[in-house]
């Protein structure tokens, strides 16, 4: 726990959220091998989750807006996509599915784009602001997710809950604008970790699977 909690001061002093930064954390834990694609890239590099994970994948990008880098793919996931059968060995989907007012498409498609064994990486906000791009139309459970993955009857279906408890879930809710006292926000981080530590203490149910701030998903085909 406490390794965990350096990680996210380490990087919340780097101006991450407290949501990014968990999906940093298990990304750093994960190998990847083959090509790849990562959905909603930013246009940025250095911003896209790409870069946090381990192993030599190739990467191309795709995102609904027009970008002239020539590894950037201009895609929208509302429709088919044009990209053939069994492409990738990973795909990677991070923050996207709540921007998508209608998700039969996309998990078809990646189903249909993924290679056998190929992974499906990605995960989506709960416990978070709404932040539209342009839109944000809705959140999902664990139950949701076990759900729409063991209709396709994948080898393998992680679902991981991001957080701790409900002091560092309200800590997430408030981060945006703690962002103008850098320390004193670390230092309130630390106290919401200990509060919930205590918390916990006397709950038998793990506290991030009732205040998640978010979902991580490892889906292998």
């Amino acid at each position: 726990m406490f390794k965990k909690l350096l990680n996210l001061i380490f990087l919340s002093f780097k101006g991450y959220s407290l949501l990014r930064s968990y999906q940093l954390n298990e990304c750093k834990n994960i190998e990847l091998r083959g090509y790849s694609i990562e959905f909603g890239a930013y246009k940025e590099k250095k911003k896209n989750f790409n870069n946090f994970f381990k192993g030599n994948a190739k990467f191309v990008f795709s995102n609904i807006h027009y970008n002239k880098d020539k590894n950037y793919i201009k895609l929208d996931l509302t429709k088919k996509l044009e990209i053939k059968k069994n492409t990738f060995q990973n795909v990677i989907l991070m923050n996207v599915l709540e921007h998508l007012p209608n998700l039969n498409n996309i998990f078809k498609e990646i189903d249909r784009i993924l290679k056998i064994n190929g992974n499906l990486i990605g995960s989506t906000p709960f416990i978070y602001q709404v932040h539209g791009a342009p839109f944000d139309y809705q959140r999902f459970t664990k139950d949701f997710f076990y759900k729409t993955f063991s209709k396709k009857k994948y080898k393998s279906i992680i679902i991981k809950p991001l957080g701790f408890g409900p002091l560092v879930a309200s800590y997430s809710l408030i981060q945006t604008y703690l962002r103008y006292f850098p320390i004193l926000k670390e230092f309130f981080l630390i106290l919401c970790y200990f509060i919930d530590f205590i918390i916990q203490i006397f709950v038998k149910t793990r506290l991030e699977e009732i205040y998640p701030v978010g979902y991580f998903f490892i889906i292998k085909k």
